[in-house]
């Protein structure tokens, strides 16, 4: 955007929370300094860190970089503090071990300028593993896109705050994130109700790179889905039942509980087979689920542990 008059853009506030971030936090704000787009605010709270990270962001404040402290709350607590006091048109959230590729941004607003029905603009990311590697995520499910994404949303989780931008007196209009929700079903939960207002976009490029953190809540919390995320499924599904085609709740909650079946049955087998047997019923991925119910359960592993070749070294 050389040659552009940044004043005549619209503003983009950045929101960062941090918690305990001192490792990855300053790489995380460099990316978002990299941005070919001209008109960006930054505003960073303290989520009540117990390590460096408020010093450091006082070590990085400028013109550019609000710093805000509070008492520790979660990242929907965090990122509604900023939210409040943003003076920007168009929120861009990142975390604070994430990074972004310098077009990020301007390649999002552009789609807001194109369509003022958008609501919210997401856009590809790769994870960077524990092990080194990189992957896409989920590079085979279907981005959530136009006027009905909310219902592809419903269907699967797709964005995560570092992809998205929204404008922002959407975000307040419908009161910004649910502070109460902590096992990160807030950011799924984020996206429908967003969704709900108007049209989402998508840019196909991977500009965002996650880091895979050992303590992240998307892992911590996993095997206890059915009892953060299901019941923000089930609720949103019912607020909008006369929204909703034929078939549509059918397949939308076929693939939930294929899907958060499949990750509680190892560490809640019960919970899991109900889940899997509903998914079934609906019609879900009806062979695999049951070969996995076969093949990943508790007796079955034990039982495949007692029958190793080992078992058989007298009759080869």
């Amino acid at each position: 955007m050389s040659g552009t008059d940044a004043s005549a853009l619209p503003l983009v506030t950045v929101v960062i929370p941090c918690y305990n971030a001192t490792a990855t936090l300053e790489n995380t704000i460099r990316s978002v300094r990299a941005q070919t787009y001209p008109n960006i605010e930054i505003v960073a709270v303290n989520d009540g860190s117990k390590d460096g990270t408020l010093a450091l962001l006082h070590a990085l404040q400028g013109p550019d970089l609000r710093v805000l402290d509070q008492p520790n709350g979660g990242a929907a607590a965090a990122r509604n503090t900023a939210i409040a006091v943003a003076r920007g048109d168009i929120l861009a959230f990142v975390d604070a071990d994430d990074y972004w590729h310098p077009d990020k941004v301007a390649r999002q607003v552009a789609v807001f300028q194109a369509n003022p029905a958008i609501v919210l603009v997401g856009c590809r990311a790769e994870v960077e593993a524990l092990s080194g590697g990189r992957q896409k995520v989920n590079p085979t499910r279907e981005p959530p896109r136009g006027p009905r994404a909310w219902v592809t949303l419903l269907h699967h989780s797709f964005y995560v705050p570092s992809v998205v931008a929204a404008r922002t007196d959407v975000v307040r209009r419908i009161g910004g994130f649910t502070a109460r929700m902590r096992a990160g079903e807030d950011d799924q939960d984020f996206a429908i109700r967003m969704a709900l207002q108007g049209e989402v976009g998508f840019v196909d490029a991977d500009l965002v790179t996650m880091h895979q953190q050992a303590g992240s809540l998307s892992i911590v919390h996993l095997s206890r889905e059915h009892l953060t995320v299901l019941p923000m499924i089930l609720g949103h599904c019912s607020a909008v039942a006369d929204r909703l085609r034929p078939g549509e709740l059918r397949w939308i909650l076929g693939a939930r509980y294929t899907q958060i079946g499949r990750n509680v049955y190892l560490g809640a087998p019960g919970q899991g087979f109900r889940l899997l047997l509903k998914a079934i019923l609906k019609g879900n991925e009806p062979l695999a689920n049951m070969r996995y119910l076969l093949t990943a359960a508790p007796w079955t592993r034990r039982l495949k542990a007692w029958l190793r070749p080992s078992a058989y070294k007298s009759n080869p």
